[in-house]
């Protein structure tokens, strides 16, 4: 089962920061998901907590330059989920 989280992150400026991030969240093993949004300096990830944790994927966006706030992270809903139901006008 897939755990999905909300992980806010400082220190992005601009589209490339929240890109860098993306790919080094990406990169992890058990990583199925990832969604940088610059606009609310965070990101959503889904992972296998099996094979990875929300530690581990910390300290990939540490790797890369940015600070991720574990201690405010919080659980969110599939990121496909939402998206749909933003296309079919349920979520706003």
């Amino acid at each position: 089962m897939s755990q999905h989280v909300r992980i806010p992150i400082e220190g992005m400026t601009c589209t490339s920061c929240a890109s860098r991030i993306t790919r080094a969240i990406r990169k992890l093993n058990g990583v199925e998901s990832v969604r940088v949004d610059l606009r609310s300096d965070s990101a959503e990830v889904a992972f296998d907590p099996s094979r990875t944790a929300l530690g581990v994927v910390a300290e990939a966006v540490c790797r890369a330059g940015y600070s991720a706030i574990v201690e405010r992270a919080e659980p969110s809903s599939p990121v496909v989920t939402r998206g749909l139901l933003a296309r079919l006008g349920l979520r706003r």
